[in-house]
């Protein structure tokens, strides 16, 4: 094969050439015939493939394996043995790469007036959404939504879970509403891969933003959106390989920030036109004690609420006559509560009334008390150094039911006959003064209060009676006499 050939090629020439070549120290017979053989599958396949270098490496190939048939066994080339394939061990090992996360969105982007935050996306393996397409609301009302959180199914995650609820409400692009809350975990969190939560989000549509006052403020009607928020702190993370098997779990702080939903859209509707129906009176009838805090509370609602109030009150202070016929009742300072919890009218409080009736006591030579009568609107001033009270009588108004005539001669007579032997009167009002003492709520939580007040009120002297003994027991640990201040003016007589 080493002649050297200029111009066309003869395949057919150069094939014998070559293959004699290879077997002529090996005297082969029938060569021809071989060759004829070879010859001839040359010729189709170059046909086919119209490529001379390819047909003439095939018809090498052939005639290879047709000497390798004939050749005698002693003249067989030695078969190659097939390379090693490198061991197991030798195959460098992949170390699978850390993930990554995208910056996380902290409460600083999410504060008041900042602008509208970026919904997380397809970065992370969780996922969080609002399952409604729009809200919608009135000032000052509130509405429920479900909102879903979904972890993707390729990941093992373990996070700081918190509570949920989260959201804030955006106008202009601009968070106008922020209630967040503290970032306290509940617990560490490892939902299964693919699994979800669902929980429902009640939102107000009030602003948090208000720079004027610490108090949510209604969101006035108008269009915003809503970006329903979760807590997200990813301490480990495990990939699902293509072979179904679990990478290591990578620990650390992975990703510290807010989930944020895509924003849903909220309209918050005005309010319909108020109708003011027909409004119970908060009906006062009580006896002032050292403990004021249900008779305060109950005149502050009504001035709250704008009810009318119906009034019974039985006042051992004297009241001080001002012009206009308007009468002033001044409850100086609680300083003794013996230990229960303060009120704002343990620090004094005054009762303006303009109107109304005041009935005389009958017994002028004892304890003197006032009984207060009539129907008023009230009003609350608590700007100054102690809040005041105003009770206007309202003129022509529908009287409540005229208060039951009082029972004081009646009980107190009782309550002598009692102390002479005769009766329980006097056994059981010690008793409620024991359990009023030992009751360390205040007058306007206490049920013990009502239970006993209920069972006494129809002699408001008495009533006043047992609240003394009460508080001078809770205070300095001494019985009481003020029954004898109470009734001893009905006793003999």
């Amino acid at each position: 094969m080493n002649a050297t050939h200029i111009g066309p090629w003869n395949h057919d020439d150069e094939l014998r050439s070559a293959l004699r070549d290879l077997v002529d120290d090996a005297s082969l017979p029938g060569l021809d015939t071989h060759l004829d053989v070879v010859r001839g599958r040359t010729r189709r396949r170059r046909a086919a493939k119209k490529v001379a270098l390819g047909a003439t490496t095939l018809c090498v190939a052939g005639a290879l394996g047709v000497a390798a048939i004939t050749l005698p066994q002693g003249v067989r080339p030695t078969p190659v043995a097939p390379a090693e394939s490198p061991s197991p061990s030798a195959i460098p090992t992949q170390t699978p790469a850390s993930p990554t996360f995208p910056a996380g969105i902290d409460a600083t982007a999410l504060a008041c007036q900042q602008p509208a935050p970026i919904p997380t996306g397809d970065d992370l393996p969780a996922h969080l959404s609002v399952g409604v397409p729009a809200l919608t609301a009135q000032t000052a009302g509130s509405v429920t939504a479900p909102v879903l959180l979904r972890f993707d199914g390729d990941a093992r995650l373990r996070y700081a879970d918190s509570a949920t609820g989260a959201y804030i409400v955006t106008q202009g692009g601009v968070i106008v509403s922020s209630p967040l809350p503290a970032a306290e975990t509940t617990g560490e969190a490892t939902p299964a891969p693919g699994s979800s939560a669902t929980w429902e989000l009640e939102l107000a549509s009030s602003a948090s933003c208000d720079p004027t006052t610490t108090q949510p403020s209604p969101l006035p009607a108008g269009d915003y959106e809503v970006f329903a928020l979760h807590r997200f702190p990813l301490t480990g993370y495990s990939a699902l390989r293509a072979d179904g098997t679990w990478d290591e779990e990578t620990t650390g702080a992975l990703f510290d920030g807010w989930l944020v939903a895509e924003p849903v859209p909220l309209t918050i509707a005005p309010e319909p036109d108020p109708v003011t129906p027909a409004q119970e009176p908060v009906v006062v009838r009580d006896a002032i004690g050292a403990d004021t805090s249900a008779v305060f509370a109950a005149l502050r609602r009504a001035a709250t609420t704008g009810a009318p109030v119906s009034l019974d009150l039985f006042a051992h202070t004297p009241l001080t006559d001002g012009p206009a016929g308007v009468r002033t009742l001044t409850i100086e300072p609680n300083t003794e509560t013996g230990g229960r919890p303060r009120t704002t009218s343990d620090d004094g409080w005054s009762l303006e009334l303009h109107g109304g009736a005041l009935v005389p006591d009958d017994l002028q030579d004892w304890e003197s008390f006032s009984r207060l009568l009539g129907t008023f609107t009230a009003t609350f001033d608590g700007s100054g150094a102690k809040p005041i009270i105003t009770l206007q009588e309202i003129v022509g108004a529908t009287p409540v039911a005229p208060p039951p005539a009082l029972e004081d001669r009646a009980v107190c007579s009782a309550f002598e006959s009692s102390l002479n032997g005769t009766g329980e009167v006097s056994a059981i009002a010690q008793a409620d003064v024991v359990a009023l003492a030992a009751d360390p709520a205040r007058a306007v939580d206490s049920s013990v209060y009502r239970e006993i007040k209920a069972r006494w009120i129809a002699s408001p002297r008495v009533w006043w009676a047992i609240q003394s003994s009460a508080e001078t027991i809770r205070n300095w640990h001494l019985g009481g006499d003020a029954i004898m201040g109470a009734c001893g003016g009905y006793w003999s007589h």
